[in-house]
């Protein structure tokens, strides 16, 4: 009998606490839950639902700029986030303000400093936001190329088929520039000495060499070689 009456006395704690734990698990579930949550998310929660508008604006693209120009006055231009303010640094200071249209393209026109110049453009949006575009670095060079033709000399005659063709040759002081001669491109070192083969023809030959700098000022000299089969 008293073991009958220990067994029972345990039966039915055990019957309470797992009642117990079911309410409790009941009670988490729809008040303690919930109130977790806010407490953790509480300070989140309000900084989302204050709306501040803290993204920044698209990042400028600039249009496609040369490395090198011999003309001042330069079109900067690209786009970003539309109506959004827009500010054109030359050489990391301010140059001009503007503002991008509805479709967010801007356009400046800015004079360049001689030398390197280093390009970029803020957008600022109407919560005070702000981007930044790469850095394009554009040369303003207006010097022109000094073009050398050291062979052949001016006025030279040839005569016989043997010396119908002649080696022009000569120099540039600015070693990327393109050079050719009487149209044709002539091979440039990393020196800037240029050599180019030419046939002559009958009679007097005018023989033209240009040379054109990345920048685009150009050099042009001729000479005259006569010519007799």
């Amino acid at each position: 009998m008293p073991g009958r009456y220990r067994q029972s006395h345990t039966n039915s704690r055990s019957r309470f606490y797992i009642l117990l734990s079911i309410v409790f698990v009941i009670v988490m579930y729809k008040w303690g839950l919930p109130l977790f949550m806010n407490i953790v998310a509480g300070n989140g929660a309000q900084r989302v639902s204050t709306g501040k508008d803290i993204i920044p604006p698209q990042t400028p693209i600039l249009s496609a700029l040369p490395d090198a120009t011999n003309s001042a006055q330069i079109i900067v231009e690209g786009y970003t986030e539309a109506d959004a303010s827009v500010e054109l640094l030359l050489n990391d200071q301010s140059n001009k303000v503007s503002k991008a249209d509805e479709s967010g393209s801007f356009s400046f026109s800015t004079i360049l400093a001689s030398g390197q110049n280093r390009i970029q453009v803020k957008a600022r949006d109407a919560a005070s936001n702000q981007s930044m575009s790469d850095v394009s670095l554009v040369t303003l060079d207006t010097k022109p190329v000094d073009l050398t033709i050291s062979s052949p000399k001016d006025g030279t005659e040839y005569i016989g088929t043997i010396n119908q063709v002649v080696d022009i040759i000569g120099s540039v002081s600015k070693p990327e520039s393109q050079v050719l001669v009487n149209n044709s491109f002539a091979t440039v070192d990393k020196d800037g000495n240029f050599d180019s083969r030419f046939m002559l023809t009958n009679g007097d030959n005018t023989i033209t060499v240009t040379a054109t700098d990345n920048a685009g000022n150009t050099t042009a000299k001729s000479i005259k070689l006569t010519y007799t089969p």
